[in-house]
């Protein structure tokens, strides 16, 4: 795998709050098995961090530069893990026909960078460790647990990630958090043409299957947070206040 780097200095970024944020950042491009070319990042904070977390955003946000709504949310949830201390790795995503549902292949190749990107830092790793993904994201590190990628890990955190059967996961996980919008709506179609009409299912239920699916080598410490008033990728999604997504992951990401 062939890889040229460049490196950025420390530059004032705006928080989520409004803040500077002195945010340094270091991009790598590297050559994945199908020779595609992608990038790697690392942002991290002026002195030694106190934490890594490996962050997988959602199947709409390809590039590390891209624009939208999901990939501002990662850039201020990136920009306040660093106020914390902690350092984030993120990667570009392989490109996916938006046409089409994502599938099995969709989980596999973003698993596949996500874990070169986290064993390419292992030098680098400072614990706690902790993955945060969101969506197809999620699915991806669900796909490396169950590989045993990484072996160990301190914290996950999947945000709208539905789990249909049994997952078990063959990397030792201390602690994994399923976040969902209380508006992400499930809907589902009777395969046969039976008359049924379509089911549409709320996050206070399917979470619960969700989490009863996930089967850990140890007893695994499950939670299901659900965030009034938000959808999918934690967008806001109804009038009136609601919670600030960024900080609620940053104190999960934290273990609080």
């Amino acid at each position: 795998m062939s890889t040229s780097t460049s490196a950025s200095a420390v530059s004032p970024k705006p928080s989520a709050v409004g803040d500077p944020v002195a945010v340094q950042e270091r991009t790598q491009w590297r050559i994945d098995p199908a020779g595609a070319a992608y990038r790697t990042r690392r942002s991290f904070p002026a002195g030694p961090p106190n934490a890594t977390v490996l962050l997988a955003g959602p199947g709409s946000v390809g590039a590390l530069d891209g624009e939208g709504r999901d990939d501002i949310l990662l850039r201020d949830l990136t920009y306040r893990l660093v106020a914390g201390g902690a350092q984030v790795l993120t990667c570009d995503m392989p490109a996916r026909d938006r046409g089409r549902p994502a599938d099995e292949s969709d989980s596999l190749a973003r698993a596949d960078r996500l874990g070169q990107l986290l064993r390419a830092h292992a030098h680098l790793a400072v614990v706690p460790v902790t993955l945060i993904g969101f969506s197809l994201g999620g699915q991806a590190l669900l796909r490396m647990l169950t590989s045993g990628d990484p072996r160990q890990t301190d914290r996950v955190v999947l945000v709208g990630t539905v789990l249909e059967e049994d997952t078990f996961l063959s990397s030792q996980v201390e602690t994994l958090d399923l976040v969902y919008g209380s508006l992400d709506l499930i809907g589902y179609v009777a395969e046969t043409d039976d008359g049924l009409p379509p089911v549409a299912l709320t996050p206070d239920m399917y979470g619960k299957w969700s989490a009863a699916r996930l089967i850990g080598r140890h007893a695994l410490d499950v939670h299901v947070y659900l965030f009034k008033g938000l959808g999918h990728t934690l967008h806001p999604c109804a009038d009136g206040p609601v919670p600030d997504p960024v900080s609620a992951l940053t104190a999960l990401a934290a273990g609080r």
